[in-house]
């Protein structure tokens, strides 16, 4: 069913056939599917879908299907017993983990699928989120998302490796896996960003970067409770070893997603290596993210 509803949902707004014969498998990680669409398919080079049954529900099917394309995030549910009319319209309530994350989501029916092109803004929130809700009349629509951060991560590297070398690019998914945890007690995801905005996230960054952006999912904290981010150029051209930029706190409450950033110096990053050492409540250093700054 989801290759069904994935060439539905990606006819439905881009606007003829999408996908053609000959997808090619990427990766499978922590229940998740990614594949390379076939050579001269419109629209988005990789995507990654996921289905399970509800056994709630009388083991009704549930999927969903992600994929990016430019500063859009296209978004697929997929329900077994919808019957929406093709092309049917609505706008709803989209929750993350009982928080809205949009208050009205625009998506578009088509018999078991609804549809949606959202801002990759929303990525982030995804990201820390266990939970997807569509809250429709008299019946929400909700979706697991384990393994989502990891998925995307596949997702990524299926993005950027070229098309001839993407399977063999691909490294196991046992060591995507092992790459992807932390041993964090409150750090559950960590993504930099060059700036704010509708901006993909990104390891590596250009001199004239206007500012380097440290997403934080965080876990097991309470209001009260704080995170120190210490900004540190660990090997960079200029500067001593390990020099301390500065450090910052970030206030802990209720979100879930914390951020903190860096300005660009007046003549542009020094390239090289940097990290970010973040501490709960004054503690020692337990999570640590790394990034570049390119020459």
């Amino acid at each position: 069913m989801v290759r069904i509803a994935t060439l539905t949902a990606f006819t439905l707004l881009l606007g003829g056939p999408v996908l053609a014969a000959g997808e090619t498998p990427f990766e499978k990680v922590k229940g998740w599917e990614i594949e390379r669409t076939a050579p001269g398919s419109k629209g988005p080079a990789c995507l990654m879908s996921k289905s399970y049954k509800d056994t709630d529900d009388d083991n009704a099917e549930n999927a969903l299907i992600f994929a990016l394309a430019g500063d859009q995030a296209i978004v697929t549910f997929v329900y077994e017993h919808w019957t929406w009319d093709k092309n049917e319209k609505l706008q709803v309530p989209l929750v993350l983990d009982k928080k809205v994350a949009i208050a009205k989501s625009a998506w578009t029916g088509d018999g078991q699928t609804l549809t949606a092109l959202l801002p990759d803004t929303i990525v982030p929130n995804l990201l820390a989120a266990k939970t997807m809700v569509l809250k429709l009349d008299g019946a929400d629509a909700d979706f697991k998302l384990g393994g989502f951060p990891e998925a995307y991560e596949s997702l990524r590297r299926c993005d950027s490796a070229p098309a001839k070398t993407a399977a063999a690019a691909a490294p196991p998914p046992a060591a995507v896996a092992a790459a992807s945890q932390s041993e964090s007690t409150h750090i559950e995801k960590a993504m930099t960003f060059p700036g704010e905005g509708d901006v993909p996230p990104q390891t590596a960054f250009a001199r004239t970067a206007p500012k380097i952006l440290l997403a934080l999912a965080v876990r097991g904290v309470k209001a009260g409770d704080s995170l120190t981010a210490a900004w540190i150029a660990e090997k960079t051209e200029g500067t001593a070893p390990n020099f301390a930029i500065t450090s910052v706190q970030i206030p802990l409450g209720a979100s879930p997603m914390v951020s903190s950033s860096l300005s660009k110096p007046d003549a542009g990053w020094p390239p090289g290596q940097y990290r970010v050492d973040v501490s709960h409540n004054g503690g020692p250093v337990e999570f640590s993210q790394r990034f570049t700054v390119q020459q």
